[in-house]
C-alpha cells in the first residue's frame, strides 16, 4: 500500500500537485493500491503502520516529517517526494548542507528515501542528504497533444505560472512594458492561480494596465490541466520567468506540443530548452522579453523557430508508465533493504553509491 500525505489533490494547482494527482492516478491504473492521508491523520496512522506499506511526504510539510518520523513504527518506510526546497529560491542550485533551513536539514535528515521529478533534483537531494537513503528517480508523464497543429505568427505567447513572486511574473511585465513598441504584435495569455500571494497577484495587475502593455496581456486565473493544455495548443510560444524549476512540468508540456521556448535559467529548465527545438535560455527576463521582441519583428525568425520545435516533439508517455517505475524500484529496494544507499533512475535501475 502507498500513502501520501499531500495537499487536497483537488486544491490549488501546482507541478507538485498535478504530479500527485496523476501518479496517484497512474498507480491506481497498474493496479498498486494507494490513497491520501491527510496530514492531520497522519501521525495515528504511523504510528499504528504496517511495515510492509510506504508513506510518501509532500515536501510541502517539511516542517512535519520529523514529528513523523518519531512516532512511525519500526520498518515502515517514510518517504518524501522532493517538488521544492525553499532554500533553492535563495541560494540556487549551488545550495549546500549549511545553507538549508533547520527545517529542512531535519526533514532530509529523518526521511527514509526520496522520490524527486528530474535528474537535476536527483543531484541537488544527493548532495544536501548524502548517500544514506535512496533517491527514487520518477519523471512526470506527458499528456498528449490536443492539437497536431501550432498557430504561426503573430506571437501569441503563453506564460504557465501561479501568481508568486518566484514566477517572475511581474518581472517580465514590467521589461514588457519598457521596451515594446507600438508596432509590436505580441500578446500574451498568462494562465495560473492568484490566490497564493494575493498582494503579487494585485502588482501584476497593476502593471498589466500600464498603456504600453495594456490590452496585449490576459490573465486566465487557474484553469483544469487540459484546459491549460487546450491554451497551449493555442499559442506558438511559451515563456517561464520562473527562478527556480525542480522540472517544469509546463515546459514538457511545450516540447510535447511543439512550442519553441524563451525561458530564464535555473533548476531542471536547462534540460528542457534546447537551441535545436527553437529554444533559448536568458539570465534575467529583460534579456528574455528583448528576444521575443526581436522575433516578434521578424515572422521568418519565428516560423524557423516554430519548425525546428515542431520537427523535435516530445513523444507522449503515459503517467502508468512513470507508476511502473516508482513500483519497480520499490520492489528492489525491498530485495536489498530499503536502508542501503542507493542512488536510482527508471533507465539504470538500483546501482551502488560510492
Amino acid at each position: 500500500m502507498q500513502w501520501f500525505i499531500v495537499p487536497p489533490l483537488r486544491g490549488p494547482i501546482s507541478g507538485g500537485t498535478l504530479y500527485n494527482r496523476m501518479i496517484m492516478a497512474g498507480l491506481k491504473e497498474v493496479g498498486c493500491t494507494c490513497d491520501v492521508l491527510p496530514v492531520e491523520r497522519a501521525r495515528a496512522a504511523l504510528a499504528s503502520a504496517a511495515g510492509t506499506d510506504s508513506y510518501w511526504v509532500d515536501s510541502l510539510y517539511l516542517d512535519q516529517l520529523p514529528e513523523l518520523a518519531r512516532v512511525t513504527t519500526s520498518g515502515t518506510r517514510l518517504g518524501l517526494m522532493v517538488h521544492y526546497l525553499p532554500s533553492l529560491l535563495s541560494h540556487g542550485e549551488g545550495v549546500g548542507p549549511g545553507d538549508l533551513t533547520a527545517t529542512e536539514a531535519a526533514a532530509l535528515r529523518t526521511a527514509t528515501m526520496f522520490v524527486v521529478p528530474s535528474e537535476w533534483m536527483r543531484g541537488i537531494v544527493r548532495r544536501l542528504a548524502g548517500p544514506r537513503c535512496p533517491v527514487l528517480l520518477v519523471e512526470p508523464g506527458r499528456p498528449p497533444s490536443p492539437s497536431s497543429t501550432v498557430p504561426g505568427p503573430p506571437v501569441r505567447a503563453v506564460m504557465v505560472a501561479n501568481l508568486v513572486e518566484g514566477k517572475g511574473v511581474d518581472r517580465f511585465l514590467v521589461s514588457l512594458a519598457e521596451q515594446i513598441r507600438e508596432t509590436d504584435s505580441v500578446h500574451i495569455s498568462i494562465v495560473g492561480g492568484e490566490a497564493h500571494e494575493p498582494a503579487y497577484a494585485k502588482r501584476c495587475h497593476t502593471l498589466a494596465r500600464n498603456p504600453r502593455v495594456r490590452g496585449r496581456v490576459r490573465f486566465l486565473g487557474e484553469l483544469s490541466n487540459a484546459q491549460t493544455l487546450r491554451v497551449m495548443a493555442a499559442s506558438n510560444f511559451l515563456i517561464s520567468c520562473s527562478r527556480m524549476e525542480s522540472f517544469g512540468m509546463s515546459l514538457m508540456e511545450a516540447r510535447v506540443l511543439g512550442l519553441p521556448i524563451l525561458a530564464e535559467r535555473g533548476g531542471h529548465v536547462a534540460a528542457m530548452v534546447e537551441p535545436d527545438s527553437g529554444g533559448e535560455l536568458f539570465a534575467n527576463g529583460a534579456e528574455l522579453v528583448g528576444r521575443l521582441l526581436l522575433i516578434s519583428r521578424s515572422p521568418a525568425d519565428h516560423r524557423w523557430r516554430l519548425a525546428l520545435a515542431q520537427a523535435r516533439r516530445w513523444t507522449p508517455r503515459p503517467w502508468s508508465e512513470a507508476a511502473r517505475e516508482l513500483v519497480s524500484q520499490l520492489e528492489q529496494l525491498d530485495k536489498i533493504g530499503s536502508r542501503t544507499p542507493v542512488e536510482t533512475t527508471h533507465q539504470e535501475g538500483l546501482r551502488s553509491v560510492g
